[in-house]
């Protein structure tokens, strides 16, 4: 995703920054995560990932926090650009700001997002009866 604009290389408004702040966050990851496991009620617990047998459970811990490790390297990356936005002297350099703050956030949205689901399938994966109790719940409902 370009951090300008799509229409190309106009300045963002002015006030871009205080709507991008206080507009109901947008957690797609989170959405599509709650989708794949038909968890309609968006539990924290992630209850679709009970389903899955250790092994998978084990994979997908894995895969998530390497996923959580990739964000954490992206959230360096853009707090280093915000400091060299922050001393440009020009002013087109300041304009990226609102850009770079927006995807910073979601940035740490989408790691916190990976913990939790790591989190999630390590627990599922190491209390074998809570997961088995959940999936027959899930397949009664």
């Amino acid at each position: 995703m370009p951090l300008m604009e799509a229409n190309g290389h106009e300045a963002p408004a002015a006030d871009t920054c205080e709507v991008a702040m206080s507009a109901p966050p947008l957690i797609p990851l989170d959405d599509a995560l709650h989708v794949l496991q038909a968890d309609p009620g968006h539990s924290l617990a992630d209850p679709g990932l009970a389903r899955l047998p250790p092994a998978g459970l084990d994979r997908l811990f894995l895969a998530a926090r390497r996923q959580a490790e990739r964000n954490h390297d992206g959230i360096l990356l853009l707090l280093d650009l915000l400091q060299v936005a922050q001393r440009a002297d020009s002013a087109r350099h300041r304009q990226l700001m609102p850009s770079v703050v927006r995807q910073l956030r979601h940035h740490v949205e989408d790691q916190q997002r990976w913990h939790a689901l790591a989190d999630n399938a390590a627990y599922y994966r190491d209390n074998r009866l809570a997961a088995e109790r959940i999936a027959a719940k899930l397949r009664t409902d």
